[in-house]
């Protein structure tokens, strides 16, 4: 025999109450609201175990209490730290979170977001590609958006960054002051991709500041496949004495497939080779040699992504202008640079 579902007329009869004041419970809605009927309106629901209709409290609210997040690549353990910290302030504040992963696609990613403006979604936390600006710039103008780790200057919403220039300033001057003269940087392609642009500028602009030359060809632009870095790490090796001391990977994945590539060709780390990786993740600081990184506060960044987000869909869309929050990297002193 089937359980007809318990009604919100039932819950107010019981709580001995009207249907509106148990609708403004449900909604939070507790200024004229005495203590005791909030008691007693919890007591019956959680008695008479009543759920209330998502779908109809989405209509009549015009909003679907789901929030969707974007990033450009799910095996990048950045970006699950991120999803992280974003779902866990999405739980709190009682939304739902859809996550979309891009694959550094520009295409895949507009139809993410597509479709999920057609599902209706609160709003959008984006990771983008880079490629998609002109389009996250007409979304903005009906949903709030909130860029994450990339920065869409003509897009006139919330962005929430690190200062990469700053992140690849620590790691060079980390390794001058520990000797080396002639330091590499692996980086994905970086052109409009602005995270990885500020790294590459901010890496040229510190060695300008301790007087090194910058030599175009210690500047490795590949993409993170580790047979690619493998073939680059071969070339650096093969300029014999002229090859660099020190290695700066420009994030998480190409910093591992670096340590790979280094122990394949029996390169020591640090003895023969140092190596600095922008981004932290689980396995640097267990590996031998444990790896110093400029890490980022990922976690943090993705939990004020959404809280940010949720605030917007508060207060509405006109309520404040566009915000830009950046955060600091923080270098993490290890024993891969022949650190002591």
């Amino acid at each position: 025999m089937q359980v007809m579902p318990v009604t919100i007329n039932e819950v107010a009869a019981k709580a001995g109450v009207s249907k509106s004041t148990v609708s403004c419970y449900l909604n939070e809605k507790f200024e004229a609201m005495s203590p005791e009927t909030r008691a007693r309106i919890a007591a019956v629901i959680a008695e008479l175990d009543y759920r209330p209709n998502a779908l109809a409290r989405s209509l009549k609210q015009k909003r679907t209490h789901t929030i969707a997040a974007i990033v450009a690549n799910i095996l990048n353990p950045f970006s699950t730290t991120i999803i992280r910290g974003a779902e866990d302030c999405c739980q709190k504040a009682g939304m739902n979170l859809i996550l979309c992963n891009a694959d550094d696609k520009p295409d895949k990613e507009k139809e993410y977001i597509e479709m999920l403006l057609a599902k209706q979604v609160d709003g959008l936390i984006i990771n983008t590609t880079g490629s998609n600006n002109a389009l996250i710039r007409e979304v903005c103008a009906h949903t709030p958006v909130v860029l994450i780790d990339r920065k869409a200057p003509e897009a006139a919403c919330d962005t929430i960054a690190v200062n990469g220039r700053d992140g690849s300033r620590q790691a060079v001057d980390h390794l001058v002051k520990l000797g080396h003269r002639r330091i590499a940087m692996f980086t994905l392609p970086y052109r409009n991709i602005s995270p990885r642009e500020d790294r590459v500028l901010g890496f040229q602009e510190a060695l300008a500041r301790h007087g090194l030359e910058f030599d175009p060809e210690l500047l490795i632009e590949t993409e993170a496949a580790e047979d690619r870095i493998a073939f680059h790490m071969r070339a650096l090796v093969a300029r014999g004495i002229l090859r660099p001391t020190a290695v700066f990977g420009a994030n998480n994945l190409v910093t591992m497939a670096i340590i790979k590539a280094l122990k394949a060709l029996n390169i020591a780390v640090p003895r023969d080779m140092a190596v600095i990786g922008f981004d932290d993740w689980d396995w640097a600081a267990l590996i031998d040699p444990p790896v110093t990184v400029v890490a980022q506060p990922a976690y943090e960044m993705g939990a004020k992504a959404a809280a940010v987000l949720i605030k917007r869909l508060t207060a509405g869309k006109a309520a404040r202008k566009p915000a830009v929050v950046t955060y600091k990297p923080q270098l993490i002193v290890r024993k891969s640079c022949g650190e002591t």
